[in-house]
Parts: C-alpha cells; structure tokens; sequence
C-alpha cells in the first residue's frame, strides 16, 4: 500500500472514530445542537471527498501511436487490445479492482435510433422507406431497408470521401452489429460484466467497430500494485480519427483529467494531426499539466545518437507548441515484453531477446522509464492526492478541536454550582453573539458575493455566445455561410444516383465540414473560456473573503480569552485559515460537469429535412421540364443550378439550427453549470471560513438546563464525558503525526 493510500485510510478511520463520538457525545448529554450538525455534515463531506476523490490520467496522441500499448506497460499486464480500429469511439477507462472485470455500458435503443436518425438527416426517405414511421433498428423491415439504401448510395466507392465516412461508417456498424448485440441492449442502458477467464472478451467489442459502435462507456477493473484506488487511466480514441464527434468525446474526457500523457512514435515523429491537436489542448487551457512520451520503435534506429538526434528534433517541434515540454523516451512495447515475458509467445520472445542486444537503446529506455514513473508519482500522489488530504485533515482537526472543547466546557461547567454555570453562561453569551454577528455577515456577504458574480458570469456567457458580438457563434455561422461546394464533383453522382440522393452526399459534406470545424475550433474556444472564467471566479471569492480571515481569528482568540479568564480550559489551539476552494474536487463530489462538447454538433436533427426535399423534388421537376426543351448539356447544368439552390437553402436551415442549438447550449452553461458552481464555491468559502465557530456557537443557556438536569448523575456523566475527552485527546495526538507524514508528500 503507498504512501497516499495508507494516509487516506487513516484519516477516514479518524473520521469514523469521530463520527461515534459524536454521538456518545449527543447521547450522554441528551440534547441536539447547530455545531452537532455541522460536525456530522462536515464528517459525512470529509468521507465524501476522499472515497470520491479520483485523479484521471488522460493517454492521448495520434492513431497507431502505441498508445494503448503505453497504457499496457504501465499496467505490466497485456489488458488492452492493442491496433485498435480507427473509428471505435470509446474512450476506456481502467481503475484497480479486487479482480479482472470489464464493464461494458450499452446504449439504449432510444440511444441507438437516435443516433441513426440523426446520421439520416436529409437520407432521400421518400425513396428507400417502405414504412414511413419513425426509424427503429429493431424492426428487420427498417434495417433491409437501410442496408438496400446504402447499397443504392454505392456506399463502397462513397464512404471513403470525407462527406460520407462518419456517418455512412455509423450506419453500416450498427447493422452489421445488430443481430450479435442485440441480447444485450435494451429499453434502459444496460451493463454487461467480463470478469475471471472471460475478461479478455472485452477487446472483441473495442476492437471491433460493429460493436463498439453500440457502447457508450467501457470501464475496466484490474489487479496489481500499478495503481491504487483513486487513480484512472483513460485509452482515449486516436485524436486523428476521421469522425469529429470522437475527437469531442476526447474533448469532453480532457476537462476532467488532471494529467495528460501524450504520446508520439518515433517512427513518424510529430505529425500535423499532433500539431493540430496540441493546439487545440493548448486554446483549452489545459497545456499545463501535459506530459510527452516518445514511443520508440527499437527496430527504426540504428544506433542511440541517431534515437538522440529524433528525439532532439521532436522537442524542438514540440517547443513550438508548448513551453518548456516534459518529453521521455522509451519503448513501451519492450516495456511491456519484459513484463509479461512469461506469457509471450515464441515469436515474441524472439524479438524480445534481439531488442535486448541493443544495450544502449534499452539501458536508454529504462533510465527514461524510470524517470517518467518518479514524474508521474510526483504528480498524482504529491501534488494532487498529498493536497487533498492535507485539506480535509485540516477539516477534520477543525471538528475534533471543536468537540473537544464542547467536551471541556460541559465538564467544566458540571463541576460549578448552578450559579456558577450561570454566570459564566451570561459571560460568554456577549462573545457567542459578536461572533454570530460575524458569522452572519459573513454569510451575507459571500451569499451577495455569488448572486453578482453569478451575474457577471451569466453576462460574460451572454456576451460570448452573443450571435452577432460574440467570437463562436459568429465564427461558426460566417463558416457555414462562406463554405463553398464544389459542384463539378457531383456531376456524376447527379446521373448515377439522381438529384435527392446527391443532394444528402453534399449535405454529408457539409455536415462533416461544420463538425469538424466545431470539434478543432469551436470546442476548444469554449473550454478555454470556461476555464477562464473558472480561475476568475475563485479569484473573486478569495478576494472578497480574504478581510474576514482576520475577524474569524479575532473573534476566536477573544472567545479564547474569556473562557481563560473564567477559568475554563481550551482544547487546542485555533488552526489556521486557509483561504480557498478546490473546484475539481467540488465539481467530482457533486457530479457537476460542463455540458458534453458532442452536443455543439446535434444541430443537425433540428434542420427541417422535408423542406429541403420539397425544394430539392420542385428543383428536380423544373430542370426536367426544362431539359425537355434542350440539350443533354443544358439539361446538366439545370440539374447543377437546382443543385445549388439546395445547398443555399440547406445552408439557411443549418444556420437557424446552430443558433437554436448554441441559445439552449449558452442557457445549459450559465445555469446548469457556472451558477451552480458559483454556489458550491462560494458555500465553501463561507464553510471554511466559519467550520470553527461551531464549538461555540450553541445555545449556552440550554446546555447548563442540560448539566443542571444531570447534577443527580453527576459521575457518570462526568465520567462518559471524560472519556470522550481523552479519546480527542488521543485522535489529535494521531491526527497530529499524520499531518507531518501527509506534509513529507508535498
């Protein structure tokens, strides 16, 4: 077990213990409190954030990178399958289990049909469907007919041109994946388990773009001391692939990772499909915590200089991009054969030794090895994991002080005649207030705080997606407006397969042009000013809570004073304010994250497909009847004058579709999300700021009814209370040591 995870378990045993002393605690004395249940809500948040607490490692780069092969070697074991095809849009996340387990998570068949309705937009429907309802895969009528349409598309010589790939290669995955998947999706999404000897069955659905094509998550589970409990690494989907919507799932996964690996092969060195990608990592904020791994290839160097001298030219590429790049290199592939050398194959085995020859490449691949595992446990259980606990055993301190000195001021208080304990209650009473008066103005005021930031926010989205001012929704709309159809090439389409038909290929086209657009241009833009939005939100707070750090202190060190001039003891001393609020952790416990970048391209379901067709069947009829009257040639260049009209109005609907689609995306960000997040940061601020006041802020006046109640069984309360005493006595005693050992982490 490292050093993080003994930690952790420590301080939520700690957590527990306190848990149960609060309740003797409330047993013994009878009563319930304000501070009780703050001390419970603050128990219960603390065990919140450390079970959820996951750091995610994005493994991204170009197809046949080897990145899954990276992620195998960091893994030691051969998990996932490696060559993976190009259009499989999973991204697969691995986390430690008790055993091997894949968790395969199907998409509905509302997922489904959906999906395909809306790679059919445009589809010539009144030509290929025998039933005209809704489309449902489910019904062998609805499928012959798809299948037979493709046909008629010449889908073989098609789908390779960029205008029908994506959606003409969806289509025809999910039927010919139908009748093996169909057992396991179902009305709700279903889960499908491949655990023990079954486990590699996995990679049939990963591998395979007929099946993959009907999942939405993968999640495996795997054995070993590689990772420890808290820690995903992600296989994401090559960032070359030919259908956008992949690269915005990536998109979406890289808003939560914490580290990006990103990996590059030595045999091709950095590519424009790397360069392109970067700068999109780069435009969304998130360049910062970036990692390179040259793969390399031992077969394609001759010597170490010449390894070397790639190497050297990679980073200067790389530099270009993104300042000061962190590159290590090594071959993950060798890596991963002296790993399970065991289980090679002869042939495997055979490379392996030869590979082994090279001294000095291999003797270069481990030091390289070595160095990017000390990096990378820097980072995750150092910089990530080490702060998280340093702040919630910080919370935790905080409620254990608190009890203690509830503890102290009753034992104190049952020890005095009733007189006493009233005089002293009167005594406090004027502090208790001061600090309530604090405390509420502190709550006014970070409750003020994020009603008007919460309104900047909301205006500074506004102005963003602003249709005519804004820099995404304009970029997107001049795109569509300015994209140009290059008509000469559906000349031969227009007399093979007739004027709808090809009117859904330039449709195709288009679509797959605005997609891309979105995904290498638009998405990023708009991570990047969430991200900028986010920084400045917490600057905000911390600038309107910083003063009342110094009246929280104030008033907690005159309450201290009183109770020492009154005689009474203090449990502790007062910990210090540390102004802030972890976003991610916040965002992870509550489930809150940014509308998925996917839903910038569901414009197209809302354009109105029957308009289209109308002006495309009116076109089609006023070029015949025209070409009646004229030459073969004239015929064709009616037919190419309707074709145009088409895609004027088809760029028209497309447009009203993007700003309907970007209005209700621009509401989901401002209050689904920023708002939201305002509150739980801000909330967090007023938490910490005040988490100490509730050992003192109950009601006194109660609490000597309560002792004055018990005088007859003085003892044994006294007694029961004591007890409690020592063990807060003893958890700070722990708490303590674990603060120092959680401090070597950082």
């Amino acid at each position: 077990m490292d050093a993080y995870q003994k930690n952790r378990e420590a301080i939520l045993k700690s957590n527990r213990q306190v848990g149960g002393l609060l309740e003797q605690a409330q047993s013994v004395m009878g009563i319930q409190g304000v501070a009780f249940e703050q001390w419970k809500q603050s128990c219960a948040s603390i065990e919140r954030q450390l079970l959820d607490h996951v750091v995610r490692i994005a493994v991204v780069g170009a197809i046949k990178s080897g990145k899954s092969t990276f992620v195998n070697a960091l893994l030691q074991e051969d998990h996932l399958k490696r060559g993976a095809g190009v259009v499989t849009s999973i991204v697969t996340r691995i986390r430690q289990g008790d055993h091997l387990r894949a968790r395969l998570f199907f998409k509905s068949w509302d997922d489904v049909n959906a999906e395909i309705q809306q790679a059919l937009v445009l589809f010539p429907s009144d030509e290929w469907r025998s039933d005209k309802q809704t489309f449902d895969i489910r019904r062998a009528q609805d499928r012959s007919d798809l299948k037979s349409a493709l046909y008629t598309l010449d889908s073989d010589r098609l789908i390779v041109q960029d205008s029908l790939n994506a959606n003409g290669v969806l289509l025809s995955s999910y039927l010919k994946g139908f009748d093996q998947v169909q057992n396991y999706v179902s009305a709700e999404s279903a889960t499908r388990e491949f655990t023990g000897d079954v486990f590699s069955e996995h990679r049939n659905f990963v591998g395979n773009d007929a099946l993959a094509v009907y999942l939405k998550d993968i999640e495996l589970e795997v054995t070993g001391e590689v990772l420890t409990r808290n820690i995903e690494l992600a296989d994401c989907q090559g960032s070359d692939s030919p259908n956008p919507l992949h690269l915005a799932m990536i998109q979406d996964y890289l808003l939560k990772a914490h580290l990006i690996v990103y990996v590059i092969s030595s045999r091709t060195g950095v590519r424009q499909a790397d360069i392109r990608f970067l700068s999109m990592i780069k435009q969304m904020g998130i360049a910062d915590n970036m990692l390179f791994v040259c793969n390399c290839d031992l077969n394609e160097h001759d010597s170490l200089d010449d390894l070397r001298a790639q190497v050297q030219r990679m980073n200067e590429e790389l530099a270009l991009i993104v300042e000061e790049p962190r590159l290590f290199t090594l071959s993950a592939l060798f890596n991963l054969f002296g790993a399970i050398e065991a289980k090679l194959s002869a042939k495997d085995q055979e490379r392996l030794n030869q590979w082994r020859k090279a001294a000095k490449l291999v003797s270069f691949s481990d030091e390289e090895s070595r160095r990017l595992g000390e990096v990378l446990d820097h980072k995750l259980t150092r910089e990530r994991s080490a702060l998280l606990l340093q702040n919630q055993l910080a919370r935790l301190v905080v409620t254990v002080t608190g009890l203690g000195q509830w503890v102290r001021l009753n034992r104190d208080l049952l020890h005095r005649d009733s007189g006493e304990a009233g005089t002293v209650a009167d005594r406090l009473r004027s502090h208790q207030n001061h600090m309530r008066q604090v405390q509420s103005m502190i709550q006014n005021t970070m409750e003020g705080a994020v009603q008007k930031i919460s309104r900047e926010l909301k205006k500074e989205v506004d102005r963003f997606f602003d249709q005519y001012s804004g820099p995404v929704l304009k970029k997107v709309v001049n795109f569509v407006r300015e994209y140009r159809v290059d008509l000469e090439r559906y000349r031969e389409p227009l007399t093979n397969l007739g004027f709808t038909r090809t009117l859904y290929l330039v449709f195709q086209e288009l679509k797959q042009a605005v997609d891309i657009f979105m995904a290498e241009k638009v998405n990023p833009e708009i991570a990047g000013f969430i991200k900028t939005q986010e920084k400045g939100l917490l600057d905000q707070l911390r600038f309107v809570a910083e003063p009342y750090k110094a009246m929280v202190q104030d008033a907690l060190t005159q309450y201290g004073d009183a109770l020492g001039q009154l005689g009474l003891e203090r449990t502790g001393a007062f910990c210090s304010i540390c102004i802030d609020a972890d976003l991610e952790s916040l965002k992870q416990v509550t489930g809150l994250s940014l509308p998925p970048a996917a839903a910038t391209m569901r414009y197209s379901a809302n354009i109105k497909t029957e308009a289209i067709m109308r002006l495309g069947f009116y076109s089609l009829v006023r070029a015949v009847r025209k070409a009646l009257k004229k030459s073969v040639g004239a015929e064709k260049a009616e037919e190419l004058k309707a074709l145009k009209g088409g895609i004027r109005k088809m760029k028209a609907e497309t447009e009203r579709s993007i700003n309907a689609l970007f209005k209700d995306y621009k509401e989901n960000i401002k209050f689904q999300y920023m708002h939201r997040l305002a509150e739980l940061a801000g909330q967090r601020f007023y938490e910490t700021l005040t988490e100490q006041f509730g050992a003192y802020l109950g009601d006194i006046q109660n609490l000597v009814a309560a002792i004055a109640e018990r005088r007859n069984d003085k003892e044994r309360v006294d007694t029961a209370l004591g007890a409690i005493e020592q063990a807060v006595k003893e958890l700070l005693g722990e708490l303590g040591a674990l603060r120092q050992e959680v401090q070597l982490l950082l």
